[in-house]
Formats: C-alpha cells, sequence, structure tokens
C-alpha cells in the first residue's frame, strides 16, 4: 500500500491517509509503508506515531523516480455537468502520465463552478494505485479572455476537419492538447486558438465524448 505524503519535510500524513493507515489498515509504531509526495520521490516510512489525524512518520530511503514520459504534457479541458465524468476522466489520465489538467470555461462549457478538490482526489487516489510519484496539477480558468496562453511552447487542438494531422509529436517544452467541450468551441474561440499557432489533430473519424478525446488524444501523444 502506497500513502500521498505531500511534504517530505514535515513527516506528517495528511488526515484521510493517515486515518487509512491507522484505523483501516491497523498499522502501529514501527511499522513501516512507502510514500510518495507527487513530486517524483519516494521512501520507506516508519511510523513514528500512530495518530489517525496526523500520524507522524520517519523516512529512509528517499529516491527521485523517473515520469515515464520526456516532455511536460497538459490537457486542457471544458468540463463537463456531470462530474463523476470528469472525475473519471482525471483518474484515467493520471494513470496514463499527465503533467497537468486546465479546465477551461469556454461559451459552451456546462458548468460555472469547478471544485478541483475532488478532481485532485481522483488523482491521487490514480497516482498511488498505479504505482507513480508525480501528480498532475490542476487549474480552474473561469474566464476565457484570461487564458495564459504564453505559458506554453506547443499547442494542439483536438479538430474533426479533414485537413488535421493525424499524429501528435510532441515537442520540448510545455505541449497543451485542447479538447473542446460538449457542442465544440465557437468560431470566436477557434479563431483565437488559431492566433496562438495551434496545430489542428484529428483523433477520430467519429465525434467523441470530451472525457474520452482527453483519453485517446493523451495516449497518441505518448505514442508519438
Amino acid at each position: 500500500m502506497v500513502f500521498y505524503l505531500p511534504d517530505f519535510n514535515s513527516g506528517i500524513l495528511p488526515e484521510t491517509e493517515a486515518f487509512h493507515c491507522i484505523k483501516v489498515l491497523r498499522k502501529g509504531k514501527g511499522d513501516t509503508c512507502k510514500v510518495v509526495d507527487g513530486k517524483g520521490q519516494s521512501a520507506m516510512a516508519k511510523i513514528e506515531d500512530p495518530n489517525p489525524k496526523k500520524c507522524l512518520v520517519s523516512l529512509q530511503n528517499i529516491q527521485k523516480v523517473e515520469k515515464g514520459w520526456k516532455e511536460q504534457i497538459y490537457l486542457a479541458i471544458a468540463p463537463t455537468k456531470q462530474m463523476e465524468r470528469m472525475e473519471w476522466m482525471v483518474e484515467k489520465c493520471t494513470e496514463i502520465g499527465v503533467d497537468g489538467f486546465v479546465f477551461i470555461h469556454t461559451a459552451r462549457t456546462e458548468r460555472d463552478v469547478l471544485k478541483l478538490d475532488r478532481l485532485e482526489k481522483a488523482a491521487i487516489s490514480a497516482m498511488k494505485q498505479s504505482g507513480q510519484a508525480w501528480l498532475p496539477s490542476f487549474v480552474w480558468h473561469e474566464k476565457w479572455s484570461k487564458f495564459p496562453w504564453s505559458e506554453f511552447e506547443t499547442i494542439w487542438l483536438a479538430d474533426l476537419s479533414k485537413i488535421a494531422k493525424d499524429r501528435i509529436e510532441i515537442k520540448p517544452g510545455k505541449n497543451l492538447i485542447f479538447i473542446g467541450p460538449e457542442g465544440d468551441f465557437t468560431v470566436n474561440e477557434l479563431e483565437e486558438i488559431s492566433k496562438n499557432q495551434a496545430v489542428s489533430i484529428r483523433l477520430r473519424p467519429q465525434v467523441l465524448r470530451t472525457e474520452t478525446a482527453a483519453i485517446y488524444a493523451l495516449s497518441m501523444a505518448h505514442l508519438g
């Protein structure tokens, strides 16, 4: 069993992790478990104080864990109305490998409020279950006009047009893959994405649901 310890310097497991470790698995003082910090480090942890609210551990054999992919890959997604679909997508994309999720509010986005903590919990669970030590970042941009285009070196746009490329060739630096809302981007939004030198990619001949498109595009990115 792997536990999430975001701050290796503190040595204190978050309450949810501490409760599971002490109350569910019934681990006690002197027992050991594996921990990851979500920033690329793993270690063996010895329980010093089996407190179910803030379990104190001492770390041994701290190691650096490689991501498993070279360049940075981010997904820009207009969230759907059903949070369960977004949680499932986050879980699967985290398992595959992604550096971050950039949730965007477009003209056709079906929700105005997005609780990132629910999505982060899904990512933490997937990270631990898949044996990784890297936790993706989460950002919610409520205003399309404030989108930070300059943060990304290469932008890819999921596009149904026949002239779009049929593969994603990840470039050095930060790569962003845009997945549109159900109903797609508006003409104005597509124009702005194009202004920022986005490369169109065709995922499948048929229309894919938002979460399916995200998972498919991410898989394409890893396969090159």
